[in-house]
This record gives C-alpha cells, sequence and structure tokens, in this order.
C-alpha cells in the first residue's frame, strides 16, 4: 500500500479544499495555523518533527500576511522535496534557497489572465483620456474628449508567456496588431514573435509597449534609457514584470522628454514608493500597488492548479509551471 503524501498547507486552504484534495490520493495532511505554527492530526507539532515531503504556498498566507514566515519555515523544514507556489516570479530569494535544498519548485500562471485584463483597461483609460474627463467631471464641467481606438495600433510585448499571450489576444481582438520579443523561436497565434536582438525596430513602431518579463540575475535596471530612447516618441509604456528591471531615472528622463507619453507602473523597484518619490507625483505616471494580477478568479485558478500539480506529483508525471534548477544558477 502506498504511504500517504505528507503536504503542509495552511488550514484555511485545507478546510476549503480537503475533500478534492483526498479524491486526488491518499494524503496526510500537516496544516499551518493563523499563528504561524503547524498541527497534524490536532496536534501541536514542532517543524522538525512535522513530517511534510510537499507544501502548498497558498494565497491563504498572502491574505493572513505570513508569506515570508511560512517561507522561512519551507527554508528549514527538513525531507521537502515538492513545494507549489502561488506565486508567478521566483526572484524571492527564498526560492533560490529553496532550489538549494534540492526542493523541486512549480509556480503559479494564475495571475496571468488578469494581468490581461489589467493592461488592457490602462490602456483604455489611456486612449480615452480617462484622466482628462475625471478632472472634467470634478468641475462640473461638460466637455467632450475626441479619443483613440485602440484598432489599428501596434504593440509590443516584451516578454511572451503567459502574461504576454493573455495580453496579446485581447489586444489583437481590438484590432490591434501585436510583436511577441522572445528568446525562444516559434509561432504565437495571436503575435508576430521577434528575438530580442530585433526589439529595437519593433519598439520604434510602437504605440503601446508592456514589460512582462521575470527578474533575473542579468536584468537587474536593464531597462534604461537605450530602451527608452528605442520608443516611438508618445507612446504608452505599461510595466507589469517587475520594478527592478528599469532604470527608473532614466524613465523620468524619458517621460520628461516626451519620449515616453505614459507609464503604468503596477510595480517598482521599491514597493511602496518612498512618501518623497517622484513616482507618486509625476503627471504622466499611473501607479497602481502590485495588485495587477488580483482579479475575481485568482483564488480559483490558483486552487486549480495545486490540484492538477498535486495529482501530477503523485502520479509521477511532469507537473505543470516548474522551475528549472538552473533558472536559480
Amino acid at each position: 500500500m502506498t504511504s500517504p503524501l505528507r503536504i503542509v498547507l495552511p488550514r484555511d486552504a485545507w478546510e476549503r479544499l480537503g475533500p478534492q484534495i483526498k479524491a486526488i490520493g491518499p494524503v496526510d495532511p500537516v496544516l499551518f495555523e493563523r499563528d504561524g505554527g503547524m498541527t497534524y492530526r490536532g496536534e501541536r507539532v514542532a517543524l522538525e518533527q512535522a513530517g511534510f515531503t510537499a507544501a502548498w504556498f497558498s494565497l491563504d498566507t498572502f491574505v493572513l500576511g505570513q508569506d515570508e514566515q511560512f517561507l522561512e519555515q519551507m527554508i528549514a523544514a527538513p525531507g521537502l522535496r515538492w513545494m507549489q507556489s502561488a506565486r508567478a516570479g521566483f526572484d524571492h530569494p527564498a526560492f533560490a534557497a529553496l532550489a538549494a535544498n534540492g526542493v523541486r519548485l512549480s509556480m503559479s500562471k494564475a495571475p496571468a489572465p488578469a494581468i490581461g485584463e489589467y493592461v488592457i483597461a490602462a490602456a483604455f483609460d489611456h486612449f480615452q483620456r480617462g484622466p482628462e474627463r475625471r478632472v472634467a467631471q470634478a468641475e462640473r464641467r461638460w466637455q467632450a474628449f475626441p479619443f483613440r481606438e485602440i484598432a489599428g495600433t501596434q504593440w509590443v510585448c516584451v516578454g511572451y508567456g503567459e502574461i504576454g499571450s493573455e495580453v496579446a489576444w485581447r489586444a489583437a481582438a481590438l484590432g490591434a496588431a501585436v510583436t511577441g520579443v522572445r528568446r525562444s523561436a516559434g509561432n504565437a497565434e495571436h503575435a508576430t514573435i521577434v528575438p530580442p536582438e530585433a526589439m529595437g525596430a519593433a519598439l520604434a513602431g510602437a504605440d503601446v509597449v508592456v514589460l512582462s518579463i521575470p527578474l533575473s540575475g542579468d536584468n537587474d535596471g536593464a531597462y534604461g534609457a537605450q530602451f527608452f530612447g528605442s520608443f516611438m516618441p508618445g507612446a504608452l509604456f505599461i510595466n507589469v514584470g517587475r520594478g527592478q528591471l528599469l532604470d527608473e531615472a532614466a524613465l523620468r528622463t524619458a517621460l520628461d522628454a516626451g519620449q515616453v507619453g505614459h507609464a503604468v507602473l503596477d510595480v517598482t523597484r521599491e514597493e511602496p514608493p518612498a512618501a518623497e518619490s517622484w513616482l507618486w507625483s509625476h503627471p504622466r505616471i499611473t501607479l497602481t500597488a502590485h495588485t495587477s494580477g488580483i482579479g475575481s478568479g485568482l483564488a480559483a485558478r490558483s486552487d486549480a492548479l495545486l490540484l492538477e500539480n498535486l495529482g501530477r506529483y503523485m502520479r509521477g508525471e511532469p507537473m505543470l509551471h516548474e522551475v528549472s534548477p538552473e533558472a536559480f544558477a
């Protein structure tokens, strides 16, 4: 008889999905409690004695503000072999530490559809002159604002993975032409794919530029003066990747010169930006609090991914969105 898989997960997650998890196969849950401790079969248990080999770093830890505490315990956990994360990115230092411990890591693409909607909403607001409309209403001024339609615009998605493709099909459905920039060759249904070496030429004709690549050891601050200097003057720039990708001083220069017409930033180098940061008050910046992925369908997609990958793991099959150890080299 196969021994049950001992998996640690937040209590709220188990209470929500316990029956579905048990239907996949024999499991023996360790519950991560709201106070940061653990229980096993109703009794408190120390991390060293918990004995779990799998973990679910679920959205529940973020809601309760326990994400950092959970990761710290996973790094220290003896015997952990696999962790499913609710995060899309793996640039947090904890993931490198887990990989160094030999832990297999599978990430989440659940935020991607919501991020796709966020990007389209940002483009609509910019092209339809949303800020001007709101000022006119606040001033009780009845004024017509002719606006630009998305149909016929040129978009460049720098990074064409799950997020880029979610942006692309939505933009294409509205009549935009999309170019995706990625290292791997191949076709895409809703975009023309070009390699990074051809990015500059693509940027020169783009009305909208979307940055959605993950942060890695070789791209911190890589998107600066040369990147923005390749833009068609007045282009809309949207960053839903990582704030550390940008040279923010170069962005400010490009905004002030009109090389970038407007920047929508869901991520910044420092989160939140300091109270005195120029990002808060620049007239050509729209700033949001790293929330582009928090759509109403996020939790359901995240739960579904856990169930799918848990089944694959227990059957010894390849998992979705597993990160190669080489990504942390």
